[in-house]
């Protein structure tokens, strides 16, 4: 009898064992909020957020900001000095830097270093340098 009742103890605290360990969180929730209480931020829910942004194709849509309707600004700036006015070019780059798509920058193809004669040349004349092969 004593037996049996010490392998019933054992398994019953072997069952209340794994079911602590296969219902157990995936997630260590606790230790967020008690970062959160301490330090006022939680660093590993915000580390999981920013692995996650960094994993998906789309970003987050940003609200558009609204676009004043009178634009004579604007318009004034680029009449006057022919280009977009710093307000509005922040506006694109802001816009550009937002969209889901973005165009790769590819850097320009790498010159020779030693053009300066040929620019030169080209400067005071109008033309490129003679070569040797014109003569």
């Amino acid at each position: 009898m004593k037996r049996m009742v010490k392998n019933i103890l054992v398994a019953g605290a072997f069952v209340v064992g794994a079911n602590g360990l296969f219902a157990a969180q995936a997630s260590n929730d606790w230790v967020d909020q008690l970062y959160k209480a301490k330090l006022g931020r939680a660093p590993f829910a915000e580390a999981r957020q920013r692995a996650e942004q960094a994993n998906t194709v789309y970003r987050e849509e940003v609200t558009p900001k609204a676009v004043m309707p009178n634009t004579w600004f604007e318009d004034f700036y680029r009449a006057k000095y022919g280009r977009s006015s710093p307000t509005e070019e922040a506006w694109l780059r802001a816009e550009r830097a937002n969209t889901v798509y973005r165009e790769e920058i590819v850097p320009p193809a790498a010159k020779p270093a030693d053009t300066w004669r040929d620019d030169f040349w080209k400067a005071k004349y109008g033309r490129p340098f003679p070569t040797d092969s014109v003569k």
